[in-house]
């Protein structure tokens, strides 16, 4: 008698190699980047360049558009409620810069914009949103090489840009 035959291996064969194959691993909670923990910290640090840099721009563009409507991107929606925060107290007026030749859909995304600000806005001075270039005027390639080079300095600057009420001095300086 025969013990290995083909008709009674196979399935066994087929069935323990499933098997085997059903293990789910461990769940990973980051791929290429850093821990959640280290993220809230690195993005604390970078609020206020961001904050700086959106106030010097004041600006939106197409991208933060659905393409061919005017419904507001997820990227869009931030970036106003983040402008309806920083503009509540003082106001201004945000620049729409685009090449849309389509003077309805131009108008359209005018409106969104002015609503979605109006809804977001909790401080009494309005923000207004209109057609034109963005006001930063960017940088020189001096204050660029200069920017590099504070990048590059060995010593620790964890604190000196946080703003006076933030949570941190004036100045900087532990």
């Amino acid at each position: 008698m025969n013990l290995f035959r083909p008709a009674r291996t196979l399935p066994l064969l087929l069935a323990a190699t499933l098997g085997a194959g059903c293990h789910q691993p461990q769940p990973t909670t980051t791929m290429n980047a850093p821990p959640a923990k280290d993220q809230t910290r690195v993005g604390q640090f970078f609020a206020q360049h961001k904050d700086q840099s959106l106030m010097a721009d004041m600006s939106i563009a197409d991208m933060h558009f659905v393409n061919n409507t005017a419904l507001l991107t997820g990227v869009g929606e931030a970036r106003l409620e983040r402008y309806a925060e920083l503009l509540a107290t003082t106001g201004g007026t945000l620049h729409y810069e685009t090449h849309l030749e389509d003077s309805q859909l131009l108008g359209a995304r005018l409106r969104t914009a002015r609503e979605f600000l109006m809804q977001a806005s909790t401080g009494s001075k309005p923000v207004h949103v209109a057609l034109g270039m963005p006001a930063a005027r960017g940088m020189t390639g001096g204050e660029a090489a200069g920017a590099r080079g504070v990048a590059r300095q060995p010593e620790p600057r964890n604190r000196a840009y946080h703003l006076a009420g933030a949570g941190g001095k004036a100045g900087g300086g532990s």
